[in-house]
């Protein structure tokens, strides 16, 4: 696939940490992003896969476009507010159940009782 070159808008001091960081590597600022992009996806599949292996979080049933959403701000308030594990899991049940939007209402109906025998009754 031939490469093609993008610009990108970002503040000068971001720029320079990116050179820097890239130069240290041995890497073009191109190949740089990509590799960051690369560890950011590889950390989203594993956010997946705590939300797969954790019986408190379901998302059956949501939109994955607003799962993936909720899961990327979720990485990168981990890293800014340093979260620990549980912290991070903590903040996922918290933030993915606010998504959550079940269409069915439970509603507790009562039919004929005239012919209802309690089980327990008073001796």
């Amino acid at each position: 696939m031939p490469v093609k070159p993008f610009q990108i808008k970002m503040e000068p001091q971001a720029h320079e940490r990116l050179k820097k960081r890239a130069k240290q590597l041995g890497v073009t600022i191109g190949e740089m992003i990509q590799n960051l992009l690369a560890s950011f996806e590889l950390r989203m599949k594993d956010a997946h896969k705590i939300l797969e292996a954790n019986d408190r979080i379901d998302v059956s049933g949501m939109d994955s476009i607003e799962v993936d959403t909720a899961l990327m701000k979720l990485l990168l308030t981990k890293d800014q507010r340093d979260l620990t594990g549980k912290e991070f899991e903590e903040e996922q049940i918290r933030v993915l159940s606010s998504l959550r939007k079940d269409e069915w209402k439970p509603e507790v109906k009562f039919g004929d009782m005239s012919d209802y025998k309690p089980y327990f009754t008073k001796e």
